[in-house]
């Protein structure tokens, strides 16, 4: 079954489905795996999100770029209190997700080791009003930890999950990623 169709059903049988604990006690009432709990409320919370973020003006929107997408043996980024500083060298995806995003507008990204340093980043951006959306990219536990973060600060998010995870060398579909960044963007080419 598909996640749409798990979510149908879910939601047809009307289960609480608004925190990573409800959505996996919902999965264990239907006898589905649980292991999509995470995937499954990320895939809810960007679809919630949707139109949210679209509202959200694009220098005010921040993508979250996990530093597992470097190729570590080549990469010549440096690194900062904000995370890496990419140098657009070719040998990773990183650079063309930056260069896509530049021209359609956005100026925030982070490159980042993980949670803890997203933590600090929305801990000294979004009471300066500086991050008013953001889009994640990660393996399906860190983005629905991050789904739940940003809810309770009211920070709109579009998670796309890596395609092949680990902590090194991953990928992600950035024909996706380009599409999620394009929402709400009307664009003239």
């Amino acid at each position: 079954m598909t996640l749409d169709n798990i979510i149908a059903k879910l939601l047809a049988l009307g289960a609480d489905l608004s925190t990573r604990n409800a959505v996996k006690a919902a999965l264990s009432l239907i006898s589905e795996n649980e292991e999509l709990t995470d995937q499954i409320y990320v895939e809810l919370k960007n679809k919630a999100y949707k139109d949210d973020f679209k509202r959200v003006p694009v220098e005010k929107r921040a993508i979250f770029i996990p530093q597992c997408l470097r190729n570590i043996k080549a990469c010549e980024a440096e690194f900062t209190e904000y995370g890496w500083i990419c140098k657009k060298c070719g040998k990773c995806q990183i650079g063309e997700i930056i260069e896509y995003a530049e021209s359609l507008g956005y100026r925030q990204f982070y490159i980042v080791p993980g949670g803890s340093l997203v933590k600090k980043i929305l801990k000294d951006k979004v009471p300066k009003g500086e991050i008013k959306g953001a889009v994640g990219i990660a393996c399906w536990p860190e983005l629905a930890e991050a789904a739940e973060k940003l809810s309770s600060l009211k920070i709109p998010i579009q998670g796309i999950p890596l395609l092949r995870a680990g902590c090194i060398n991953t990928i992600v579909d950035v024909e996706r990623v380009k599409e999620v960044l394009r929402l709400g963007i009307r664009i003239d080419f």
